[in-house]
C-alpha cells in the first residue's frame, strides 16, 4: 500500500480520532484551508483509503459478551479457518498470525451460544485442529481511541473527547437497553457511510433532524454505538502490526493495561485474567523491540510475548478479501 503524503495522513488521523468531524473543525485543527483538506478528505473516502461505519456495541446494547478466540489450524486450511470467522457475525476482528499457524479473532456472543459456534459450527471447518475461547474482562483501548503519532494530544483532544466513557459499556457487561427499530435503522445507515449528514439520515428515516441528532448523542455517549474510521496503519506510516501479549503479576492492578493502552502505538488493548492483550502498529520492527523492552521493563509485567500479523481479514467488521478491504 502506497503511503500518504503529511497532509492526508494528518486528515485520515482526524477521521479516525473523530469520523464525523466537519471539514472545517479538521480544517481548523490542522491549520489549514477548509477547501483543501475539504477536497483531499473526499477524495481519501471516494478512494477506500479510509472509511468510516459504524459498529453497535453488542455488550451494551444486548446479553453478548466480549471473547478472544485463538484457532490452531492446518497451514495450507488457515486463510480459509480465517475467512470463515470473518464472515460470521459474531466477529469483530480477525487476523492470522506470523507466529504460528493460528487465526485470532475478537468474538462477542452470548454464554448460551458458546457450545454452537465452538463444538458444532467451528468444529466443522476444515483445518481447524484446536482453539482456545477466553473472556475479555476489561477494555483499556478500543480502535475508536487509537491516537497515531501523528497529532498532538491537544489536537486529538479538540477533534473529539476521549473514548474512556464509551468503553464502560464493554468493561460492565451489563447491557444499557435493546436498540429500537430507529436506533437499529440509524446505525444500519450509518454503517453503509458514517459520515452521512443529519439531514440525510432524518430523510431515510421519515424522522426530524433533531431526532436524529439526539438519538445519535445517546447511542455513542451511552457505548452503545461506535463511529469508526477504518484505515489500513500502513498507509499512515505503521506497517508493521503485531499482537502483544502482556502478563501481570497477581497483585497489578490496572496500570499496565492502562499504560498499554495510552501509548499511541496502540490500537485495541483488554485483558483476560492476568494477561493484557494489545493491538499495535509500529512503523519498524526495531520499533516494535523497543516497546517489548520498554513493557518487559515495568515492575508489574511478569512476561511479554508478541506475534506479528501475517494477513488481515476482518478489521472494525469491514471484510477483507486477499488484503483488499471490501467495498460498502
Amino acid at each position: 500500500m502506497e503511503e500518504l503524503d503529511g497532509l492526508d495522513r494528518q486528515i485520515v488521523a482526524a477521521l479516525v480520532r473523530n469520523g464525523r468531524a466537519s471539514w472545517r473543525l479538521i480544517a481548523d485543527v490542522l491549520g489549514q484551508q477548509e477547501r483543501t483538506v475539504a477536497r483531499r478528505g473526499n477524495k481519501l473516502l471516494e478512494s477506500g483509503v479510509v472509511r468510516t461505519n459504524s459498529f453497535i456495541n453488542p455488550a451494551s446494547v444486548s446479553s453478548r459478551s466480549a471473547f478472544l478466540l485463538r484457532v490452531t489450524a492446518a497451514p495450507r486450511e488457515l486463510r480459509q479457518v480465517c475467512s470463515w470467522l470473518a464472515a460470521q457475525d459474531e466477529s469483530s476482528w480477525v487476523s492470522a498470525l506470523s507466529g504460528a499457524n493460528e487465526a485470532v479473532a475478537e468474538m462477542f456472543i452470548s454464554a448460551d451460544e458458546l457450545g454452537g459456534l465452538l463444538y458444532r459450527r467451528l468444529a466443522e471447518v476444515a483445518g481447524v485442529e484446536s482453539f482456545t475461547m477466553t473472556p475479555l474482562l476489561e477494555y483499556f483501548r478500543t480502535p475508536s481511541g487509537w491516537t497515531p503519532a501523528i497529532l498532538d494530544n491537544e489536537q486529538y483532544a479538540a477533534l473529539h473527547r476521549d473514548e474512556d466513557g464509551q468503553l464502560a459499556g464493554i468493561r460492565s457487561g451489563h447491557p444499557v437497553a435493546s436498540l429500537d427499530e430507529t436506533g437499529r435503522s440509524l446505525a444500519e445507515l450509518l454503517h453503509r457511510n458514517g459520515r452521512a449528514t443529519a439531514e440525510e439520515l432524518a430523510s431515510e428515516l421519515s424522522v426530524s433532524k433533531a431526532t436524529v441528532s439526539r438519538r445519535l448523542e445517546a447511542m455513542t455517549s451511552s457505548g452503545a454505538l461506535f463511529i469508526r474510521a477504518v484505515v489500513d496503519p500502513a498507509a499512515l506510516g505503521f506497517p508493521v502490526e503485531a499482537l502483544v501479549t502482556m502478563t501481570r503479576s497477581g497483585a497489578a492492578s490496572g496500570g499496565p493495561g492502562k499504560h498499554l493502552a495510552g501509548l499511541p502505538v496502540t490500537r485495541w488493548a483488554a485483558a483476560s485474567g492476568e494477561d493484557v492483550l494489545a493491538q499495535v502498529a509500529v512503523a519498524t520492527l526495531d520499533d516494535l523491540r523497543v516497546l517489548l523492552d520498554d513493557l518487559r521493563g515495568m515492575e508489574e509485567v511478569t512476561a511479554v510475548r508478541s506475534s506479528i500479523y501475517a494477513e488481515i481479514f476482518k478489521r472494525s467488521t469491514v471484510m477483507y478479501r486477499d488484503g483488499v478491504p471490501e467495498k460498502p
